[in-house]
């Protein structure tokens, strides 16, 4: 029987474990965008959603640690994978067609670099608050952390918007791709559920892009205010 050590140094095994953190870091982008989406209902509403994450440290810490770890399990399972199929194929093809393959997929390299800079970016921003500090210690009127001030305040500006609104364009790219791959990944993909297989990336990737996209355009055109 072989090791199971032996079956993660595989590439089908590389693939199952990428396929299981990207899932993974999924469901916590669908969590986060339905989390923010209480924008909408006001600052009473964000802001207590806030304070109760903030209310229980050790699970958000936990949360934190772990989501950190799926991501940078992801992308150095993407890197090994993209080398290792590289070395197998050392001369590039010279005439190269896509006849499947999608937009999307082709472009997994470029939308996953724009996505991790996003990210990045996102962090420094409105987590450490390094690049705009001035609304990092801001208090709404019940003495909470003011998450829902420091949002209205970043989606005002048209540079931050440009910024956020690239990001999205990585994220849906990622996502419409990387759902339906990792679920065929698993062996989940039957002739009876095949279309919906292939219908869960575009599906996912449309709602989370277009929940987070309203948040920026709204609070950009006036339509949510602080």
């Amino acid at each position: 029987m072989a090791h199971p050590s032996n079956h993660f140094q595989s590439s089908v095994g590389r693939k199952v474990v990428m396929a299981l953190s990207g899932l993974g870091l999924v469901l916590y982008v669908i969590f986060h965008m339905l989390g923010n989406l209480q924008v909408f209902e006001g600052s009473h509403a964000l802001n207590g959603y806030a304070t109760m994450l903030r209310d229980m440290p050790i699970l958000l810490w936990i949360a934190r640690i772990g989501l950190l770890s799926l991501a940078a399990l992801h992308i150095v399972l993407a890197i090994q994978l993209t080398l290792r199929n590289r070395r197998a194929r050392p001369v590039a093809y010279a005439v190269r067609e896509y006849r499947q393959a999608s937009f999307a997929s082709r472009t997994m390299a470029v939308s996953g670099l724009v996505l991790l800079l996003f990210i990045l970016f996102h962090l420094l921003h409105l987590t450490a608050g390094v690049i705009d500090p001035s609304s990092a210690d801001r208090l709404d009127t019940e003495g909470h952390r003011d998450v829902y001030g420091k949002i209205v305040h970043a989606f005002q500006n048209p540079f931050i918007v440009a910024c956020y609104l690239t990001g999205q364009l990585g994220l849906g790219l990622h996502l419409n791709h990387a759902v339906t791959s990792s679920l065929q990944t698993l062996g989940l993909e039957r002739a009876a559920f095949n279309r919906l297989i292939k219908a869960a990336g575009p599906t996912v990737a449309l709602l989370v892009v277009l929940g987070n996209v309203a948040i920026i355009l709204a609070i950009f055109l006036g339509i949510v205010r602080g």
